[in-house]
């Protein structure tokens, strides 16, 4: 069960990539066929059976909204074959990191080089345009689509610069890599998945895009210890906040993803940091989040084990992974009596009888976009009752309380 339970919860991690791959698999050979635009202008696509704006969305990055924007449907979710479809995306031969585009096989080219090279699974290139036993013929024109993306990690390089390159953030990357439990450490040749951005703006392979502050470290900073609270007022509010005493290893990106509140509300809470890159064992930080005991979907709270529960069982009670609650509680031994954080999220949803994706998204207060963002889903019309939807974090929430 434990086991299962991590499985599920890296569902963003670089084993995503894969399941974009077999959600696909059934709708293999559509991209080669279906674009007709010029090159500056829109691509088009003329819809073939078993094809849903859901598919499109993941393929061109265009959001649910875009598309049905760009295309005016009185139902989005009712196309036809034979219709033609406007993706709100200039048709480009300009190789980007963020938005699909069009790729003229030349000699010499394999697969494997090509995937290297755009920073891809190499079978999410073959299904998206069909490829059959991995084999480009030169000459012919590859859809290489807007993501996911899996970067290899060069020496000297941190999150913080990666995400700069793939004009993304430190979080982002944090929540989309759970086998990174110190975003401050990465090692050369670890693979960093950087998942799909929707509606995002073209972003050159060697773009030196400017990196998003994060919890890494500036370059050639020391170790001195930030000036203490004693000379600060306290902060309002701060009386029934959240408070943690810093680990070895844990940053303000730990924070973050742990209970669902931005870098900047943490930097507000905390004005006694001299650096916010730089926190240190022992350290006090506020969390902008009042304390609370009553279970919320968007909020973290605390919670006391019962006799007999194990993480995976409370885990499923408030719709999260069991691993989920062990990388929020260190040191802490999940027996009778003993209090625990659920954190904020990522949460697992089994899917009930009579359930949507939109009625999935109300419960977290969220929209089905989001639902989608985290989810490779063949048809998002037809989701089954058992079926486990990825939820993930959402950032300074209300309490919203389980059903």
């Amino acid at each position: 069960m434990k086991n299962r339970s991590m499985l599920m919860a890296g569902v963003l991690g670089v084993a995503l990539a894969l399941a974009f791959v077999l959600t696909l698999a059934a709708h293999a050979g559509t991209a080669q066929a279906a674009p007709a635009a010029q090159e500056g202008q829109f691509i088009t696509v003329t819809v073939r059976s078993g094809d849903s704006l859901a598919k499109y969305a993941r393929l061109y990055g265009a959001s649910g909204s875009a598309l049905v924007n760009a295309n005016h449907l009185a139902d989005p979710n009712l196309i036809f074959p034979g219709q033609v479809i406007v993706i709100p995306v200039v048709r480009s031969s300009t190789p980007s990191l963020t938005t699909p585009f069009f790729y003229t096989v030349q000699g010499g080219d394999t697969l494997n080089r090509l995937a290297a090279r755009f920073e891809m699974d190499p079978s999410v290139i073959a299904v998206t345009n069909g490829l059959k036993d991995d084999v480009v013929v030169a000459g012919s024109t590859l859809l290489i689509p807007a993501g996911p993306h899996s970067h290899v990690a060069q020496p000297g390089e941190t999150l913080r610069s990666i995400a700069g390159l793939h004009g993304t953030t430190v979080l982002v990357l944090a929540n989309n890599n759970p086998g990174v439990p110190n975003p401050d450490l990465i090692f050369s040749g670890q693979p960093i998945f950087i998942p799909i951005q929707y509606n995002a703006q073209p972003l050159g392979l060697h773009s030196a895009a400017t990196a998003v502050p994060g919890a890494t470290a500036a370059p050639g900073a020391t170790n001195t210890p930030a000036p203490g609270p004693t000379a600060t007022p306290v902060v309002p509010g701060s009386e029934n906040w959240i408070k943690v005493t810093v680990r070895s290893g844990e940053s303000l990106v730990t924070y973050v993803s742990r209970y669902g509140v931005s870098g900047g509300r943490l930097r507000q809470a905390n004005p006694y940091l001299a650096d916010p890159n730089l926190i240190f064992p022992g350290d006090v930080i506020n969390i902008p989040v009042a304390v609370s005991f009553s279970p919320s979907r968007t909020t973290p709270f605390f919670y006391v084990v019962k006799a007999g529960e194990t993480a995976d069982a409370i885990g499923a009670k408030f719709e999260a992974a069991g691993s989920t609650l062990i990388a929020a509680n260190p040191g802490v031994a999940f027996n009778a009596g003993a209090t625990i954080l659920v954190p904020a999220g990522p949460h697992l949803y089994r899917v009930r009888q009579g359930d949507t994706l939109g009625t999935i998204a109300a419960k977290y207060g969220t929209t089905v976009d989001f639902l989608l963002t985290g989810n490779q889903l063949p048809n998002p019309n037809a989701i089954f009752l058992g079926q486990l939807i990825f939820v993930p974090t959402q950032y300074n929430q209300s309490p919203l309380p389980f059903d």
